[in-house]
């Protein structure tokens, strides 16, 4: 009497292998959006804090900061002692410095230096727009009045309030 052997057959397992191949190849492009937005998210929450440390700092050494900004393809930006600090070149004056290189698949398209004063308070300015390299996200990084920073987003990503 012969058995019948259980198992698969070469068929069976091509076909489930296809339809793990479709199915992963749909998942992929999720995927990396998701990738995408959550580098978006973490440089804006990198620059709010860079601001805030900014602020808190200056007031605790008693000495003027500033932040830089270089907007472009090759965007940078610095906290530096001197207003004019360039970020494109290691200088003397800077104390952080953030580049394109640092948060890839980001672009920083607008950019308003901003300051604050031994006391901590902002003297000036303090805004940034950071765009996704394809641009369908967009996260603006400011201050309030009393110099904290926000993040808000007038494309509507989610965890974000709106601009």
């Amino acid at each position: 009497m012969w058995r019948r052997m259980r198992g698969l057959t070469l068929i069976e397992i091509a076909v489930g292998l296809a339809i793990m191949a479709v199915l992963a190849s749909l998942a992929v492009p999720s995927f990396s959006e998701r990738i995408a937005r959550q580098r978006l998210a973490t440089t804006a929450e990198m620059l709010a804090l860079d601001l805030a440390e900014a602020r808190f700092e200056a007031a605790r050494s008693g000495q003027a900061l500033h932040l830089v900004f270089a907007p472009g393809a090759d965007w940078c930006y610095a906290v530096a002692r001197s207003p004019g600090c360039d970020c494109h070149t290691a200088q003397a004056c800077q104390l952080k410095v953030v580049r394109a290189t640092d948060a890839p698949g980001v672009m920083l398209s607008e950019g308003r230096n901003a300051s604050f004063d031994p006391a901590g308070v902002q003297a000036e300015g303090g805004a940034a727009v950071l765009t996704g390299v394809k641009g369908e996200h967009r996260l603006d990084v400011g201050l309030s009045a009393l110099g904290r920073p926000r993040i808000c987003s007038p494309t509507g990503l989610r965890g974000y309030a709106g601009c």
